[in-house]
């Protein structure tokens, strides 16, 4: 609590060389945050290493308005660790993940705060809508499909990480050590009497996103091998159905094909067959295994998640 008896807001804005939005950001965060006047507030940046000049536009702000704080990491440490490190590090009794792009409208805060008031410990924002590249959004469709169907995980699809927790999930967050998070996942798995607030997300404002497609696989691979449990197991049994149907073939269609044809022919034929079964599953535990042991190792490293460089006014 502060100012009394009025709950503070936390509103979390990651920040990645994103200059050019700031001030809007700016603006229309704090026209709604003032609009929620039983509530006190305070809009911290989480810099990860930005070299646009983001840096010293934050301090300008923090300079004009002590409702504005500030976190400056020492480099970049990726979007995953942001997000999560922004959650863990809020100090309010809820708080608001915000990116800076403005894809994820600031009009829609006092929406989260009401469902979190009426009993809810995460609020997350749900895309209905979207005017980024329809194929993109497409693609993030067939993605959720691929984490539900096939890595048993529970994502709601087209959820995003523009969400409300509140100071319950936080503190899990805060005493949890995860190396490699994978938030949507954890608020998933941790998250009690979660609501979900639909929006549309609008272009981002300026300049182009940070995502390459090396980024897009590491935050759904990170996702897959630090969330989901069961994909050794599934894979498993895609390995033993393989197998089964392997020898099935090779049992009543190859063998009776044996009687007509010739040595050469026979040994082909099972040489073919033997090496297809071999190399895929081979190949595909080998790329698992693979996942889980670069997971294993980065849970195990003693490294902290990312180093501050320094905090402005928080």
């Amino acid at each position: 609590m502060s100012d009394g008896m009025k709950k503070r807001i936390t509103v979390s804005v990651p920040v990645f060389n994103e200059r050019a939005s700031l001030d809007e950001l700016y603006r229309r965060t704090t026209a709604v945050m003032c609009g929620l006047e039983k509530y006190d507030y305070e809009i911290v940046f989480f810099d990860d290493g930005s070299t646009d000049g983001s840096r010293e536009k934050i301090e300008a702000l923090a300079a004009a308005d002590e409702h504005v704080k500030a976190v400056f990491y020492s480099r970049n440490f990726g979007y995953s660790k942001n997000i999560y490190y922004c959650m863990q590090q809020a100090k309010g009794d809820c708080a608001v993940l915000l990116h800076a792009d403005l894809q994820n409208p600031p009009e829609v805060i006092p929406e989260l705060v009401t469902a979190w008031e009426n009993g809810s410990g995460a609020v997350i924002g749900v895309k209905n809508k979207s005017r980024e590249n329809q194929f993109m959004y497409f693609l993030r469709g067939v993605f959720y499909w691929l984490m539900n169907a096939v890595f048993a995980m529970r994502l709601v699809p087209h959820a995003t990480d523009f969400e409300l927790l509140g100071r319950a999930l936080l503190d899990v967050l805060k005493a949890s050590r995860f190396k490699a998070p994978f938030l949507r996942g954890i608020v998933a798995e941790y998250g009690v009497d979660i609501q979900y607030v639909s929006y549309t997300q609008d272009k981002r404002r300026a300049g182009k996103s940070k995502f390459s497609l090396s980024k897009y696989y590491d935050f759904a691979i990170w996702g897959i091998v630090s969330s989901s449990k069961k994909l050794p197991r599934r894979m498993l049994c895609v390995g033993l159905a393989c197998m089964l149907a392997s020898v099935l073939e090779f049992l009543f269609r190859f063998l009776p094909q044996l009687v007509r044809a010739t040595v050469l022919d026979a040994a082909d034929g099972i040489i073919v067959r033997a090496c297809f079964l071999l190399l895929s599953l081979l190949l595909c535990f080998c790329a698992v295994l693979g996942e889980f042991l670069i997971a294993a190792v980065a849970a195990s490293d003693e490294k902290p998640l990312l180093t501050e460089e320094k905090r402005i006014g928080y």
